[in-house]
């Protein structure tokens, strides 16, 4: 990992996740690009990514990087096995994200974080056939750096915002 990116347990984890997926050393140039500001925005809403990425052509490259949606159903066992244990709610109320709500929400088969690149729908406009291609990787790094400055963001891209949930349930508004 570099050390501009995953500074954070859940930023290290999103990266983590994704290093033994990687096609013709893609990863370590898209951290590269990513270092040297090819990324030219990056845009979140909801559960897609879009960027612009420069690359060899005068036109910055369009990334866009789409990640499943945690269904309704999924989200209310999520949300009840969280009610159940005091100390990740207490946490959850002080913005902190315990690392034990990863481990809940894989018992219950939620994929927070990806296993592999077909995890997401991804695409760039470059001619690079590859996915991902340097400039999907550097957008993947930049996303590490957006979880760093806030961690709930790995729910945030499955269309959920966990203190919103939570304060849906009874007792938990603030």
């Amino acid at each position: 990992m570099s050390e501009n990116f995953g500074k954070t347990w859940w930023g290290e984890h999103w990266l983590r996740s994704l290093e033994n997926v990687d096609y013709d050393n893609r990863l370590p140039r898209g951290a590269s690009y990513a270092r040297s500001g090819h990324v030219k925005s990056i845009k979140i809403d909801g559960n897609q990514i879009v960027a612009k990425v420069s690359g060899s052509r005068p036109t910055p490259y369009k990334v866009t990087v789409i990640v499943p949606p945690f269904f309704e159903e999924g989200v209310e066992r999520l949300m009840k096995k969280i009610i159940e244990r005091p100390a990740l709610i207490s946490k959850l109320l002080n913005r902190e994200l315990d690392p034990a709500i990863l481990t809940v929400a894989e018992e219950l088969g939620l994929k927070v974080f990806p296993r592999q690149w077909t995890d997401f729908k991804m695409q760039c406009s470059c001619p690079d056939w590859a996915v991902p291609c340097k400039h999907l990787a550097s957008v993947i790094y930049m996303l590490s750096r957006e979880i760093d400055n806030n961690s709930f963001l790995v729910f945030e891209i499955h269309n959920v915002n966990l203190l919103d949930e939570l304060k849906k349930r009874e007792g938990y508004r603030r």
